[in-house]
């Protein structure tokens, strides 16, 4: 899989988990084998820090995006358009 045929799946909001430490975004394809988490840090002043992403394969987590990528290569996913209308 490429990049490109990476930007054409449809993601969809999963989860949102908001901590005194953190805030964590999750999204997933329809079928869940892809993913990734948005992680944004919250300093003790009440500040936010720099929001970092992790990136997921079939429960294979890549904190790099190069990885990532790198893993997608070798990746033939049969996915499944999200239902509209739900």
């Amino acid at each position: 899989m490429t990049e490109e045929e990476l930007k054409k799946i449809p993601f969809h909001f999963v989860a949102s988990l908001s901590l005194e430490t953190e805030h964590t975004l999750s999204y997933a394809s329809e079928d869940n084998r892809l993913g990734f988490c948005d992680h944004t840090p919250k300093r003790k002043d009440g500040t936010f820090g720099r929001t970092y992403r992790h990136y997921r394969i079939d429960n294979k987590v890549f904190k790099k995006r190069e990885k990532f990528l790198e893993a997608l290569k070798d990746f033939s996913p049969k996915v499944i358009p999200i239902r509209k209308g739900l």
